[in-house]
């Protein structure tokens, strides 16, 4: 679903802005007074911020400002720890808020020009909207109101009245047609209101109506929606944590209030009592079943939310988080997950993380609609994996098998045995051709084997049509899928469609069992959530695929077999160009400087170990026992002087793995555990990594002497690109150190990174014709590595009075090219040693200088920014 029309667009490395939505311009955004904020006139609009803005802060604003005002694209960089998030929830609500004032005031100004006109000119109004056959009576009419946001007169209440000619001097003509009713009418019609005046402008000396009049109709006409409409505001960033962030931003530290929802997965925000006995992955399913049998009590009481009295305006909740949400919703036992739907509709600034707005099927279940709205998106260095993750679909033959088996069930019950029939034999072809084993794999590795199509002998093309699976056959799916969603959405609107459809319930299926079900039988109404979602991305993807499609170039099809073996069928897209076009096209960009103090910070690099050897985290030397010495021994050095929290981060788990084995065998670990609580980041999910971080955090709170060389502290081994490199506030004690080995580089040899390095190389150069251009594969290599690195880097750096140290075990970042590529606020810094004992003179004076001033200053320094006004005001 492709917005009608872009306002605005902001992106930064870290954040990404986008106009769409307009909803009718209502209530201003309110000031919270029991906020501390100051005021500031920042590209002609009052920003009211928390304290005095840094000067990064202030460019950002004032650039982000500036995009909106023009409608134009624009892209900001900005060092992690920042500030970054704070200053664009400021800087768009203050936007907003101006933008609303001044909509009403321009309201009021065409209110008074067509009353003027009305009164002035009866029978120029008679002449337009005299006469009820006119064709404004049967459009719509446009959506505007009021200055006083009044709902618009009912028009369809008027009295007949015969169209006059506009030489016509009846006397009777005002007991026939009301001026009043006219005048009602000819503000309830604007935008045809404002052209026919304008029109008659042209060729009149109107009465009433001055130059000045036409040029303020003039300019509204030519604003279009944005003269009378007011955006949403959404706002998403990578993760559902990072986005509570971003909510205990605005609900703390500005006083901006208004309406705003948080979007989240039924998996997040179920409280259903028996929620915890089945998987994630059946959540949905389990929800749509309960709510058809009307069995979910949260799901019938979910309105009570809405109206609670720390949910509406002025209660405590008035900004809430899902946490926040899924506690109200236990205590009223009410569903949280429609509750936030709800919401959402009439929401003025909405959080969702960033694949809610990129995946068109994850946007249209949510309801976004992306017309006309402002878009942010931070953390926006994700974008273009999550701009293609979206655009990608993948299938396992298990799960073809189960979508097989349940159309089969419906043809069994006699139920749309055409549509299913249709789905059915689709997914066994796939299935079948997954399993074939005589298919010829040209990527093979000892974790995953890999035949990649369109090949040089065997395109696209002539694999569906082996497949059978040709331009018919997909539009007959298409019919089928829209026939059976029509009848699932019917039937949940009929209650009464009666208990003799039995078949098996999937969620209760064995996944053991071969015949991939279990002899007992639940009634069921029709195909699952999750085999719809199957058909639609098969729908999506072969439509897509076909040679003609505008993006057929941009994909690749593949079958993946796992060793296990488990194959799986994987439409892969190489780069979406859709995203990728709407995100190169920025009319401005801003890298800003960090807001730390080059004394609060020391970045360098380190060349050779101990032994003397150059530390290179390369393939070819991860796995010889002096690089994992000289590693371990560097650490230890480290974690001897670096007070409080260390991070530590490698290219890979695996390395991870092959250093701890090593460690624990020569003692190193055992060293490190001396001056260091040892935190190793879990490759599971959330859950076992929320229990990590709290650990981590209990510990140092824990810790006696803060601050201290003395203190044990504790250390997270991590790697670039997981959970500890991104989103995670870890500032003063919480991280003094980051270290980091090697440079994570994607791997060499996966199918992915050597298809897109191809895809890219190929369009690196533009064809006749075409403006596009995208980097060549070794360049795009490049910044995926150091994008990771440079994320990685501002850990511990989180506020202007934070401090810590950046130390890169590496000797690649003793070439200028690699520091090139880091960081603006880090390459200028950066100082390169050969050995660790000459860095280590230097990191040493550098924390006793550091702690010795938190001894001096127990009290946090006031901010001592110069304030530059960006505006004359």
């Amino acid at each position: 679903m492709s917005p009608q029309k872009t306002l605005s667009r902001q992106s930064s490395a870290d954040t990404i802005l986008a106009c769409n939505k307009l909803a009718p311009a209502g209530e201003a955004i309110r000031l919270d007074t029991s906020v501390s904020t100051k005021s500031y006139y920042i590209g002609g609009v009052q920003v009211h911020f928390p304290f005095a803005p840094y000067p990064s802060q202030l460019g950002m604003m004032n650039h982000m400002i500036g995009a909106l005002n023009k409608g134009k694209n624009t892209m900001i960089e900005s060092p992690t720890g920042s500030g970054k998030s704070l200053a664009l929830l400021c800087a768009v609500l203050a936007w907003r808020r101006s933008l609303i004032a001044k909509q009403k005031k321009l309201a009021k100004q065409v209110e008074r020009i067509v009353m003027n006109f009305g009164k002035h000119n009866p029978l120029l109004l008679r002449d337009k909207f005299g006469n009820t056959d006119h064709p404004s009576d049967t459009v719509e009419p446009d959506e505007k109101l009021s200055s006083n946001d009044k709902t618009p007169v009912d028009v369809k209440q008027e009295p007949d009245s015969p169209k006059k000619s506009v030489n016509s001097e009846d006397p009777e003509d005002d007991s026939k047609t009301s001026i009043g009713l006219l005048l009602a009418k000819a503000l309830f019609y604007r935008e045809q209101t404002l052209t026919y005046i304008l029109d008659m402008a042209k060729s009149r000396k109107l009465e009433g109506v001055s130059e000045e009049d036409i040029a303020v109709l003039q300019e509204v006409k030519d604003s279009g929606i944005r003269a009378t409409h007011t955006p949403k505001v959404y706002f998403g960033s990578r993760t559902h944590k990072q986005v509570s962030q971003l909510v205990d931003e605005l609900r703390r530290k500005t006083p901006y209030r208004l309406q705003t929802a948080v979007l989240g997965s039924r998996a997040q925000t179920c409280i259903y009592s028996k929620r915890e006995k089945i998987g994630s992955e059946s959540v949905e399913d389990m929800c749509r079943s309960l709510r058809d049998d009307e069995k979910c009590d949260p799901h019938t009481n979910f309105r009570r939310i809405l109206s609670h009295k720390t949910i509406v305006r002025g209660g405590e909740l008035e900004i809430w988080d899902l946490e926040d949400l899924v506690k109200l919703g236990r205590k009223t036992n009410a569903c949280p997950y429609y509750a936030s739907r709800e919401m959402a509709i009439n929401a003025e600034l909405i959080f969702c993380p960033y694949n809610y707005i990129l995946d068109p099927t994850v946007r249209d279940a949510a309801g976004i609609e992306l017309a006309n709205s402002v878009v942010i998106f931070d953390e926006a260095h994700n974008i273009e994996n999550a701009a293609r993750d979206a655009a990608s679909f993948e299938v396992t033959d298990k799960a073809l098998g189960i979508l097989a088996f349940e159309c089969a069930k419906m043809i069994e019950n006699r139920i749309l045995i055409s549509s299913h029939n249709s789905i059915k034999n689709v997914a066994e072809t796939l299935a079948n051709w997954l399993q074939q084993e005589d298919n010829v794999y040209e990527y093979i590795d000892y974790e995953m084997q890999t035949s990649v199509w369109p090949k040089p002998d065997w395109p696209v093309e002539q694999l569906l049509k082996d497949l059978m699976l040709t331009p018919d056959v997909v539009q007959n799916l298409k019919i089928a899928y829209s026939v059976i969603d029509d009848y699932i959405r019917k039937l949940r609107k009929d209650k009464n469609d009666g208990p003799h459809l039995k078949w098996l319930e999937f969620d209760d299926m064995d996944p053991e069992n071969e015949n991939l079900a279990r002899p007992n039988i639940r009634p069921m109404r029709h195909l699952s959530s999750s085999s719809m979602r199957i058909v639609d991305g098969l729908i999506r993807m072969l439509s897509i695929s076909w040679p003609g499609s505008k993006f057929a170039n941009d994909y690749r099809i593949a079958i993946m077999r796992c060793p296990n073996p488990e194959a799986r069928s994987d439409f892969q897209p190489i780069i979406r160009s859709k995203w990728k076009k709407r995100l190169s096209n920025f009319a401005s960009t801003l890298e800003a400087s960090h807001v730390i103090h080059p004394d609060r910070f020391c970045a360098l690099s380190v060349q050779c170990g101990p032994s003397g050897a150059p530390m290179e985290a390369k393939y070819k030397t991860i796995d010889q026992l002096s690089f994992q010495d000289d590693m371990g021994e560097a650490i230890v050095s480290i974690t001897k002087k670096c007070p409080d929290g260390m991070l530590v981060f490698a290219p890979s788990y695996a390395l991870l793995n092959k250093l701890f084995a090593r460690w624990e065998l020569t003692g190193v670990l055992a060293e490190i555990n001396v001056h260091k609580e040892v935190f190793i980041e879990p490759q599971g999910g959330s859950s076992e990594f929320d229990k990590l971080l709290k650990a981590f955090r209990k510990y140092l709170y824990k810790s006696e002497n803060i601050g201290q060389p003395s203190a044990r502290g504790a250390i997270i081994f991590a790697v670039y690109r997981g959970k500890v490199s991104e989103g995670i506030d870890f500032s003063d004690y919480f991280c003094r150190t980051v270290v980091n080995i090697g440079i994570p580089y994607p791997a060499f040899k996966d199918v992915q990174v050597i298809l897109k390095r191809e895809y890219n190389d190929a369009h690196s150069v533009p064809k006749p014709g075409s403006s596009r251009q995208l980097l060549n594969g070794s360049k795009w290599y490049n910044i995926q590595a150091f994008r990771a690195i440079n994320q990685a880097l501002g850990r511990c750096l989180r506020h202007k009075n934070d401090w810590g140290a950046i130390i890169m075990l590496e000797s690649r970042f003793a070439h200028p090219w690699n520091i090139s590529q880091l960081s603006k606020w880090v390459r200028g810094s950066l100082q390169v040693y050969y050995t660790l004992g000459e860095a280590q003179q230097y990191l040493e004076k550098f924390y006793q200088e550091r702690i010795q001033g938190d001894l001096l200053n127990e009290a946090v320094d006031g901010d001592v920014v110069t304030l530059e006004l960006v505006d004359d005001k």
